[in-house]
């Protein structure tokens, strides 16, 4: 069975309240505090809680106390492991390209991807969890593209030895980027590995698609379609806190689908697999 998960938000309590949630568990990030998380999981203890760290790995054996913070997250959720962005910037430098719009000095790719894997390896240790890379956007700017190339995501995910979160809106504005089918974006990741799926709505604006998390379109059940019928995640997990019915509408298609493919074929026995049994 895959599991079906939401992000935490006001409407998705609402309809847990009103036994309108087929869900089952919820993902939290950083914007919560662990006080917060842990007043949710008390609130409710039916519902397991995946950690997602977002660009917290930037800070990993550079910023002093952030795997503390990190395993503090850890224990509060009781995830079974921590997912983080595959950035390969130093801390706060993608933030502030992307909020002001500066144009940092690009790194070195070979260099930075072996200080991230470092930094994989290193919180993968501290926190004794298994820790999930997440493929991302590229930054708006040409030739900042560098993180959403499909061989270096391949690269990186080999030599940290960890599994991939999936993120499909991610993969659709990558592959708009680098002017590929999103199907031929996809198939060129390292799907044996992936163990989480993230999905969500982008939307074109200037001229641009980008990662809006608005609600999920056809093109985006599709893809879904697609990716479940090519991997084995253990959980899907939906990226949408707006507006309740539209998260309500979303959810049920969405358990849907995942019904639909249980039992299509059992994931292959890897050594990601192995390292992510409890």
């Amino acid at each position: 069975m895959i599991q079906l998960a939401v992000d935490l938000s006001d409407s998705l309590l609402e309809l847990v309240r009103n036994d309108e949630a087929p869900i089952d568990a919820i993902e939290v990030g950083p914007w919560f505090s662990v006080r917060q998380i842990r007043d949710y999981r008390r609130a409710l203890p039916r519902l397991p809680f995946y950690f997602h760290g977002g660009d917290l790995i930037e800070g990993v054996g550079l910023i002093p106390g952030t795997i503390s913070r990190i395993a503090a997250y850890l224990r509060c959720a009781e995830s079974p492991w921590v997912s983080m962005h595959l950035t390969m910037w130093l801390p706060g430098m993608a933030w502030l390209m992307l909020r002001h719009g500066w144009r940092m000095p690009l790194p070195n790719p070979p260099r930075a991807a072996r200080r991230l894997v470092r930094q994989v390896l290193q919180l993968t240790h501290s926190v004794q969890a298994p820790v999930i890379l997440e493929n991302t956007t590229p930054l708006p700017f040409a030739g900042y593209d560098f993180e959403a190339q499909p061989e270096q995501v391949t690269e990186v995910l080999e030599k940290a030895g960890c599994g991939l979160l999936l993120d499909i809106g991610h993969a659709r504005v990558s592959a708009a980027a680098l002017e590929m089918d999103a199907h031929d974006y996809l198939s060129a990741l390292p799907l044996e590995r992936v163990v989480q799926v993230h999905v969500s709505g982008p939307r074109a604006r200037d001229g641009r698609l980008v990662d809006a998390h608005e609600p999920l379109q056809e093109i985006d059940y599709a893809l879904l379609d697609f990716v479940l019928a090519r991997t084995h995640p253990r959980v899907v997990t939906l990226e949408y806190i707006r507006e309740r019915e539209a998260l309500r509408g979303q959810l049920f298609r969405l358990r849907k689908i995942l019904d639909s493919h249980v039992g299509h074929g059992s994931p292959p026995m890897t050594r990601i697999g192995a390292n992510l049994r409890r």
